[in-house]
């Protein structure tokens, strides 16, 4: 299975094809963006993405934070200094920079020869990020069940990147189904674990072979939210033809202390000292033969691993919700149907007044958007303020 990306093939018998995950971590600075493509360039990552969206579009006011995680990887629990502030209340600080300037950052990278790609929140953001001409989408683990979006995106006919943090197995193959019906056959599937960051422990990258198993018409890769490198070399020996790892030119600098409008994607950022690398670790690999992608047997991977000093990231290779980890981002981070406006009692659901006053934002609480639908018909019975996440008790 092959895949172009630009005027890149990448696939079996292929080099690995390394993202540098900047997200948000501009922090809404230009000049920071441009700073972010040039390193990622020059420690030799194949492309850097960054995140497109509108705050107010993303995220209701009950959307709580579930990223950066305190405590020990056994405790993992959630500080409520920390998490007091919501996720509206987050992204509106850091909301990207101007789109107008989008078009500089991607001639920027075709001059660096590196591919620039985004994450999309928002149907507008997708046919922005379209019309620059970018290669290919990303679409967050959080919007896997948004089933209307990863359609939109999917008949762009662009190659599509799904995340499957915190998903499990029908609702992977449910959202396979939605892109496959497009037409559109150029998938790469990223295990995931969905938490802020991932201990190793919880990496599970055995899920790698699991999902190349169910699903052998697409690629398979890792979003690597792991401190260190251990996961990212471990999954590109094991046969990932993407690795996904968050990257950031200030390191550390959150760890609790970040300052106002900075992204909080910072604490599991690589800087570019450590990026490098595990990009050269994973390139020597590939020039001593040592990928499965590149023809070496999975269960001669395997043993390799499990001799080696990573052996602890290779989990049972079940796909599951990681309740340890995984729980309270699943709920945060995906997506309900949200009232932008007041919903009287007595008011008629129906198709005209969903596109007026219903849109779909986190967090996943509440009527999920793929059941949208069965909501026509229906008639609130009580009054709904705007910004309120819907529920079945809301209606009759």
């Amino acid at each position: 299975m092959k895949i172009k990306i630009g005027d890149r093939v990448i696939g079996d018998g292929r080099p690995c094809f390394i993202v540098a995950e900047a997200g948000a971590n501009h922090d809404g600075d230009f000049r920071k963006a441009g700073e972010l493509i040039h390193a990622a360039a020059n420690i030799g990552a194949d492309a850097i993405k960054f995140q497109h969206y509108t705050a107010e579009k993303l995220a209701s006011r009950e959307a709580r934070r579930y990223w950066l995680v305190r405590g020990d990887e056994d405790g993992y629990q959630f500080d409520p200094s920390y998490y007091k502030e919501n996720q509206l209340e987050t992204f509106v600080k850091i909301d990207g920079i101007p789109r107008e300037k989008d078009a500089e950052l991607m001639r920027l990278a075709e001059k660096r020869e590196i591919s620039l790609f985004s994450t999309p929140f928002d149907f507008e953001s997708v046919d922005h990020l379209d019309a620059l001409g970018v290669p290919m989408f990303k679409i967050a683990s959080g919007d896997l069940t948004y089933h209307q979006f990863i359609e939109y995106v999917a008949r762009k006919g662009k190659p599509v990147v799904l995340s499957t943090g915190a998903a499990n197995m029908p609702e992977i193959r449910e959202a396979v189904k939605i892109i496959r019906k497009t037409g559109n056959d150029q998938l790469i599937l990223l295990h995931c674990t969905l938490a802020y960051p991932t201990p190793l422990k919880h990496a599970n990258l055995l899920m790698l072979r699991h999902l190349q198993a169910a699903f052998p018409e697409a690629l398979i890769g890792l979003s690597d939210h792991t401190p260190g490198i251990a996961a990212s070399v471990t999954a590109a020996l094991l046969g990932a033809a993407m690795i996904e790892k968050h990257f950031t030119n200030t390191p550390g600098a959150a760890a609790g202390k970040n300052k106002v409008g900075e992204s909080p994607d910072h604490d599991i950022g690589l800087g570019a000292e450590k990026f490098g690398e595990m990009i050269s670790r994973i390139r020597d690999d590939e020039r001593s033969g040592l990928s499965v992608r590149l023809g070496v047997p999975f269960a001669a991977a395997l043993e390799y691993v499990r001799g080696g000093e990573f052996a602890d990231v290779l989990g049972r290779g079940e796909k599951e919700v990681d309740r340890a980890v995984e729980l309270k981002a699943r709920l945060q981070a995906r997506r309900s149907i949200v009232a932008v406006l007041p919903l009287p009692k007595g008011m008629l659901i129906t198709e005209k007044t969903a596109q007026t006053h219903l849109a779909m934002k986190r967090p996943g609480t509440g009527i999920p958007p793929f059941e949208l639908p069965l909501l026509f018909g229906k008639t609130a019975k009580e009054n709904i303020p705007a910004d309120a996440v819907l529920l079945w008790s809301h209606f009759d």
